[in-house]
């Protein structure tokens, strides 16, 4: 019984991690998408740029996409 237990649960964290992985890589696309529509080159550079990218760009991508974009992002570059 404690197999099954763990099985499911090993199984299940995984999914989530792999959701989670994938909705980081999507919200960096996101936050190039937002940069585009606003039309902001500063933006989209923050999302190129490798250290922004991974510490700046990915998070708030994924928060916008589970949340909408927040309003200081459309205050910063908007």
């Amino acid at each position: 019984m404690r197999a099954i237990f763990e099985s499911f649960f090993g199984g299940m964290t995984s999914i989530v991690l792999i959701a989670c992985y994938a909705l980081v890589a999507v919200g960096g696309i996101y936050w190039l998408w937002i940069a585009i529509q606003i039309g902001s080159f500063g933006m989209f550079l923050i999302g190129l740029f490798p250290i922004t990218a991974i510490f700046v760009a990915t998070p708030v991508g994924a928060w916008s996409i589970l949340f909408g974009v927040p309003g200081w992002v459309f205050d910063v570059f908007g």
